[in-house]
């Protein structure tokens, strides 16, 4: 992280309930506190960038995509003026996208240009004056940067004694022109063996795997990063052209999350179809292990409406959060199948089993979810440190066991009756 760059921690000591007062009457949001402290900190040192993140998280996203941004466009080039000139343009596209919070030059990888004091060596007059080129640079690098003179001893600690102009004067181009540089017989001021220039210089060039690139960070509000990042994309598509040589690409948490999907489609039914032959081997048939299964799209409704109800879009978390349903959504629909079989066997008809069956077990199943939904609901409640993660986990189980539970003990025995009755017809044919 350059010079420029610093890092605050802000930490939130008193409880929600004395925070200040938003609009209305009601306690901000952690969201509307954190603009209010940019707002307050722009006023007072105007020109600064500032950006919210979570320790933990920010330290993540700079090992893992060397930016702190939820979403960033990576420009990869080779002419500096060219990257600077398409970055400018992908901003002003990406802060017309719905969703975007901020739109900036990202604070580790961009070319940011920066006035700086230029003193380049002139040769002809150093040759012309019969100086030594390295009599400028010592004096150069002693005026500005200091020179170690001597060192001044207290008991067993040293410490050096330094050299250099003062800070005032170090910022003020005349007094710098006009230091001596000694020669035989006396001395020259600067300028007359160095020309200065105050000019804009780039002053941080990123690379990546030998390509020199900048970057875009992207900060979201009340947006999923997927279809954010397919509009951006199409955006970007459609109003820029790119050069010969150059190209683009999308990264933080966005590509995380496409690495999280990649594995999850590999994963999720490698595990279900797992469950399904476990299932099998344990009823003895596919129609039961099937009849199983058909609790995991009642579970799934649940997360999904509780979702859109919250406001809150489908990420990784989440999608654990539908795996974890899955599978608390087949241990009940396997506790009813196996009662209701159980119930067969002692000669009841499959209406009777079913029936009976879902009335017997309905505190059994109702008792596995509301442990797990009751367990879960300080998470869905959370806004501290850690809530980006379990909210979305937390909301997804909650709704999920609600309607799974429900549609379970209603349409699981209704399913099995009807399975069960035509099984049996075609049997007999």
């Amino acid at each position: 992280m350059g010079i420029p760059y610093s890092d605050t921690f802000v930490i939130l000591k008193k409880d929600h309930s004395q925070w200040p007062a938003a609009e209305g009457g009601r306690r901000r949001t952690k969201a509307e506190l954190y603009q209010a402290i940019k707002a307050a900190l722009e006023k007072q040192t105007p020109g600064q960038e500032i950006s919210e993140n979570q320790p933990i998280e920010m330290r993540f996203m700079e090992i893992l995509e060397g930016s702190r941004a939820d979403v960033t466009l990576k420009i990869y080039g080779k002419e500096l003026p060219v990257l600077m000139e398409l970055l400018e343009k992908a901003i002003s596209v990406l802060e017309e996208i719905p969703g975007t919070e901020e739109a900036e030059m990202d604070a580790l990888t961009a070319l940011r240009k920066s006035p700086v004091l230029s003193a380049r060596p002139n040769y002809a007059a150093i040759a012309r004056y019969g100086l030594d080129i390295r009599s400028v640079n010592r004096l150069l690098e002693a005026s500005m940067a200091g020179k170690e003179v001597g060192s001044y001893y207290e008991q067993q600690w040293r410490f050096p004694i330094v050299l250099r102009v003062e800070e005032s004067r170090r910022e003020d181009i005349e007094t710098i022109k006009a230091m001596p540089v000694g020669m035989e017989g006396g001395s020259i001021p600067l300028h007359k063996v160095a020309d200065f220039e105050i000019k804009d210089e780039v002053t941080t060039i990123a690379h990546h795997f030998s390509q020199r690139y900048a970057a875009v960070a992207v900060f979201l509000g009340e947006r999923d990063i997927a279809g954010y990042v397919a509009e951006a994309r199409a955006a970007i598509q459609r109003e820029i052209k790119l050069p010969e040589g150059y190209s683009m690409t999308w990264g933080g948490q966005f590509k995380n999350l496409e690495r999280a999907r990649a594995r999850m489609a590999m994963i999720v039914p490698a595990v279900l179809l797992a469950i399904l032959l476990i299932l099998w081997r344990a009823f003895g048939n596919l129609r039961d292990a099937v009849l199983v299964y058909t609790c995991i799209p009642l579970a799934m409704t649940g997360g999904i409406f509780a979702l859109a109800l919250r406001g809150i879009p489908l990420s990784v978390s989440a999608s654990v959060g539908f795996i974890a349903l899955m599978g608390i959504a087949i241990l009940n629909g396997m506790v009813l199948v196996t009662f209701f079989n159980q119930l067969r066997g002692r000669g009841l008809s499959p209406g009777e089993a079913a029936r009976e069956g879902a009335l017997v077990r309905l505190r059994p199943v109702a008792m596995t979810a509301l442990v797990a939904s009751l367990g879960f609901v300080p998470m869905a409640l959370n806004t501290g440190i850690g809530a980006e993660v379990q909210r979305p986990l937390a909301t997804v189980v909650i709704g999920g066991l609600a309607t799974s539970t429900l549609l379970t003990l209603v349409a699981l025995p209704v399913i099995y009756k009807w399975a069960a009755e035509r099984w049996k017809g075609e049997d007999a044919g």
